[in-house]
């Protein structure tokens, strides 16, 4: 037979408007078997049959509680009318970040529309950015409609003229005067070679027209051996136009740096990813290879890895994008397990999502009167109190058992 007081409780908010899927979610959460959710359910659909009911005042204090919680969790996803009514963010997530000529960069975009509005329409402008030159080579433009959360493979086709090296893939979100700005460092690599004959005959031609320079493309065409200079060429010892230490370090090194502090057997490899795998044995090397990126977001989020590599804020705070600086302080937070390092954030939506990532993941309820979004504050303040409720009635529970 059902326990009374859950079948007063699932009555109580069955006369304010709650549904049975609702109401048996709440009971499963906080410790109720399936059959304990359904059993007070549905006597609770029952005619009532009015009589005075004593009630405890713990199980007073366990209903005013749970209904806070509802309230408090509500308000967690349904912000009020104070927010602005569009609000977006935006992240992007690598998939396939390298591609030579005439393929694809694959990446994730994900919009979050974090205002009161439940649809509004926006543009959004993805290009890819030469590193060296910060001029665009590529460039795509749709227009959307942001409902709640949406994450969106997507596809950007790199041209058949782009020469490898670094790159900067970048998404601009346009909406009503405001934007959302996210980038990504991306690779173009060097062509294939071609062949054009077939089977063994192909294979034992390409070997012999392999002319072992690293600055000739070797190729079998019309069945005879053709070589198509690379240029500029990283491997001849000679620091040519669109070289430079960050993307040729073994032939500009001694143009740009002087030997004695890059030795040959030490010099870092100049790409995002070396730079990062060295930031975790010598910092001051990754971050003087940072330094030589030309386009500002590709070196602010050079420099971010560094901090991520280190978990050390300072360098965060040599970052000038506010969004990559933000996102800085944010995953170091989480790494060293530090919540005072949200209030470095400089946004206040991001700073509460730093501090919320703390209340769900850790139980951290210590950062609830940091958080500067009433709604979010309240949901906090509610979890807590529930935390402490689920504790006392663990330890009431534990009690019973041992007597």
């Amino acid at each position: 037979m059902a326990q009374k007081r859950l079948v007063n409780y699932a009555r109580s908010l069955m006369q304010k408007g709650y549904n049975a899927s609702a109401i048996k979610n709440v009971l499963l959460k906080y410790g109720y078997s399936g059959k304990e959710a359904d059993d007070a359910i549905s006597s609770a659909y029952n005619p009532i049959i009015r009589h005075e009911i004593h009630l405890s005042r713990t199980t007073v204090w366990i209903i005013i509680f749970i209904f806070a919680s509802l309230l408090g969790i509500s308000s967690f996803f349904y912000f009020s009318s104070k927010v602005p009514a569009e609000l977006l963010d935006l992240n992007l997530e690598p998939v396939s970040t390298t591609a030579a000529p005439g393929e694809s960069i694959i990446f994730l975009k994900e919009l979050s529309n974090l205002g009161s509005s439940k649809r509004y329409d926006v543009v959004v402008k993805q290009e890819i950015i030469d590193a060296k030159t910060n001029r665009v080579i590529t460039q795509k433009i749709e227009t959307r409609a942001i409902e709640t959360f949406g994450s969106t493979q997507t596809k950007i086709l790199v041209p058949e003229s782009a020469k490898a090296g670094d790159y900067l893939l970048r998404v601009i979100v346009e909406y009503s005067g405001k934007q959302a700005v996210a980038t990504l460092p991306v690779k173009v690599a060097a062509p294939a070679k071609k062949e054009t004959c077939l089977g063994d005959e192909c294979r034992n031609q390409a070997v012999e027209c392999d002319d072992n320079n690293p600055c000739t493309n070797d190729f079998v065409e019309s069945g005879a051996c053709s070589y198509k200079p690379v240029v500029p060429c990283c491997g001849n010892n000679i620091c040519e136009d669109r070289e430079s230490f960050s993307n040729c370090a073994d032939d500009c090194k001694k143009a740009e740096q002087p030997s004695s502090e890059f030795p040959p057997a030490a010099a870092p490899t100049g790409s995002l990813d070396g730079i990062k795998e060295l930031a975790r044995t010598d910092p001051g090397k990754a971050l003087q290879q940072c330094s030589q990126i030309d386009v500002p977001d590709l070196k602010d989020t050079c420099i971010g890895s560094i901090g991520e590599a280190q978990r050390n804020k300072n360098y965060c705070a040599q970052i000038v994008n506010a969004r990559v600086k933000d996102l800085c302080y944010s995953n170091i937070a989480k790494a060293v397990n530090d919540n005072s390092l949200c209030e470095e954030i400089s946004i206040d939506s991001r700073k509460d999502s730093c501090y919320m990532t703390f209340v769900l993941d850790n139980k951290d309820y210590s950062v609830c009167s940091r958080l500067t979004n009433t709604q979010l504050r309240q949901s906090c303040d509610s979890l807590r109190q529930l935390n402490e409720l689920n504790q006392q009635q663990n330890a009431a529970a534990n009690d019973t058992n041992s007597s």
